[in-house]
């Protein structure tokens, strides 16, 4: 079989897919939106088949109905959330270390990965861009020539959008071009944040989490207005590293104000998700490199963070320091995520913090710091050293059950306080 070359027409996604396909597709800005399209065309005609995804952006995930694909995702993002209200979709809820290893050699081995490149280098290899993650480790394992049509697969097949604004990042995780059973190219602008600007409240949980961390630190902060607002908050600090599963626009802010140890290793990340002055810098400067969670959260990698700080945010947290992320009035909203890889990944460095950072009330003024959680544990008690809202730090290293209840309560809105004392002594 010869060698596919990109061209400028798109491809038709059915030819590749038959009945009882497992399908793994792209996330974040990487995310193959012409391949989504078509794919979800397709699950009209072709039957029983089953769609794994993560962070997902485009809006033609909603037109999914059950009856008609399978769609399995760690994460209730965007346009998820309210497929995952209505039932439409199922939740994995494995921590984003253990779905990396589900679909490269678990339940969940794709035969189709739909996914979006950088354009070939000299030597034919393409960076995966803005995703160096589970879906760049599966698709290395699809071999060369792969065969489709009514011949015999020899192992997954690759269909990518080669997209000339995809930043060719630095990472030894790379497709060579004759892995890819069929590909079209595109200049479609990437994704950006779907995220709000932050509020006076962030800005206050933002300089509390300022306030523990010291220059020379590593820290990881995910994206979002709070992780905005804790990023411009360490302006004033130096000689930072990042080591974060998601990068967002905060990178640039430390950057600029000279914070970032000027090293080779500054930034390590998973996947970046911002504006396109973002994709332009992660392209262009060699102090940023990407790596899967795995990688990124492995012993040796952060063994010689001092500290690592790992800053995560919740929905719930209980007056033990048991944390909620993922479900709120009873329907699925976040992630299970990559929070429970960073927390215990801050037990490996030589020194480090787990810390929960998130407003004392939700968004309707009910109590994010509550006497039980009213969905699933994220986070163990034992994998939080701190939690942090606007009201101040609840340092909970080394305290006892009934310690840690009195600090939680200290650092909940006002309001909510007495009810809390009430179910601390009921």
């Amino acid at each position: 079989m010869t060698t596919p070359t990109p061209t400028s027409c798109a491809i038709s996604l059915a030819d590749y897919l038959r009945p009882h396909d497992t399908v793994l597709v792209g996330q974040a800005a990487a995310e193959p939106h012409e391949l989504v399209a078509q794919l979800i065309d397709a699950s009209q005609e072709i039957s029983d088949l089953t769609v794994v995804c993560g962070y997902a952006l485009s809006d033609d995930w909603k037109r999914v109905t059950r009856s008609k694909l399978r769609v399995a995702t760690y994460s209730a993002h965007g346009p998820m959330r309210g497929l995952a209200r209505s039932g439409e979709i199922d939740i994995l809820p494995n921590h984003y270390s253990h779905f990396e290893r589900l679909v490269t050699t678990g339940a969940f081995q794709p035969d189709v990965i739909l996914l979006q490149l950088a354009p070939a280098d000299a030597d034919g290899y393409h960076s995966f861009g803005t995703s160096v993650d589970y879906v760049a480790k599966a698709a290395q394992r699809a071999p060369a020539a792969a065969a489709t049509g009514s011949v015999v697969r020899a192992g997954p097949i690759v269909i990518a959008e080669i997209n000339d604004n995809m930043p060719a990042t630095r990472s030894r995780w790379r497709l060579h071009h004759t892995q890819i059973t069929a590909s079209f190219t595109t200049d479609r602008a990437l994704e950006g944040t779907p995220a709000r600007a932050p509020t006076d409240i962030d800005w206050a949980i933002a300089r509390n989490v300022a306030s523990v961390v010291p220059d020379g630190a590593s820290v990881q902060l995910g994206i979002g207005a709070l992780a905005t607002a804790i990023g411009r908050a360490l302006c004033e600090h130096r000689e930072l590293r990042v080591r974060s599963g998601l990068v967002g626009d905060w990178l640039l802010d430390l950057d600029a104000a000279g914070a970032l140890a000027d090293a080779e290793d500054a930034c390590i990340a998973g996947m970046a998700l911002g504006s396109h002055s973002l994709y332009d810098f992660v392209a262009r400067h060699d102090r940023i490199r990407f790596m899967p969670i795995t990688d990124l959260t492995a012993s040796e990698a952060v063994s010689s963070c001092d500290p690592y700080i790992a800053v995560n945010s919740a929905l719930e947290v209980d007056l033990l320091g048991q944390v909620n992320s993922e479900v709120a009035g009873g329907k699925y909203i976040g992630a299970l995520g990559s929070q429970v890889d960073t927390f215990r990944a801050t037990r490996m460095a030589s020194s480090g913090l787990a810390i929960v950072a998130m407003p004392a009330r939700s968004p309707t003024g009910a109590p994010q710091i509550v006497s039980a959680l009213s969905g699933p544990v994220t986070s163990l008690q034992s994998d939080i050293d701190m939690v942090i809202t606007e009201y101040g730090v609840a340092d909970l290293q080394g305290t006892t059950a009934a310690e840690r209840a009195g600090r939680l309560i200290e650092i909940a809105a006002p309001e909510h306080r007495d009810a809390l004392c009430a179910a601390r002594r009921s």
